[in-house]
């Protein structure tokens, strides 16, 4: 089914990410002292978009190397969303197209983290994160699953924020983003909710970035906030 897939594809990274963490010959090599003295505390992070629509395959190159590539505005929502990982500080970052494809089960172990507009798209899309934490090496995760991925999720993988983060978080949410169009915006709320979860986890990129934006307006929904906002970077 599509949700099977959805959570599948949802799986593959989170695994992606974890054995990127766990990699020794990774860890070594950014350690090198060379890499180390031209970047200080180097160490190998990388960003994944996930979306989900149609694309054309086809092959690029010339007689002496061919490539397969995929062409289409939804292959750009990808790569904008790989590249917005890194303004958000997390390592994943979902579609709410691929997000609404995912089980009930899998869907709660996601969180909302904003609306925007892409950089070359114009409609607003909520993108969301699975809070990536590595379970330990105890924790076998390149096998294929025997029970349902929402199931091996949250038994095996949970995400590192906690239910009630995530249920405090989307109050922040609410309060920030003021329902679909952005009237019932309360930044005053938003803030004070936020401060909270940042005392109390102050490892949390999103909502160092959140508090970060709203800072830039003084705490105070612009006029005419349309309950989104466009992120500029590629």
């Amino acid at each position: 089914s599509a949700s099977q897939v959805a959570d599948s594809s949802l799986l593959s990274f989170i695994r992606v990410v974890i054995e990127i963490s766990r990699c020794k010959e990774l860890e070594r090599l950014a350690k090198r002292p060379t890499l180390q003295r031209r970047v200080p505390g180097y160490r190998v992070n990388l960003g994944f978009g996930l979306h989900y629509g149609w694309a054309i395959e086809g092959s690029i190159g010339s007689q002496h190397k061919i490539d397969a590539s995929y062409l289409s505005p939804h292959v750009n929502i990808s790569s904008r969303l790989e590249s917005a990982t890194k303004q958000f500080g997390v390592c994943l970052l979902l579609s709410e197209d691929l997000f609404k494809l995912l089980s009930e089960p899998v869907q709660r172990l996601c969180r909302r983290i904003d609306r925007v507009i892409l950089v070359g798209s114009d409609r607003p899309l909520e993108i969301y994160t699975y809070d990536v934490a590595d379970p330990g090496p105890e924790v076998e995760i390149s096998e294929i699953p025997s029970v349902p991925v929402g199931q091996f999720l949250a038994a095996m993988v949970p995400p590192r924020s906690s239910d009630d983060f995530r249920q405090l978080w989307e109050m922040a949410l609410d309060k920030y983003l003021g329902g679909p169009f952005g009237s019932e915006a309360n930044w005053g709320m938003a803030r004070d909710l936020l401060e909270r979860l940042r005392d109390r986890y102050p490892e949390d990129a999103p909502t160092s970035v959140l508090l970060a934006f709203m800072e830039e307006h003084d705490f105070e929904a612009p006029p005419q906030w349309p309950g989104y906002r466009t992120l500029s970077e590629k």
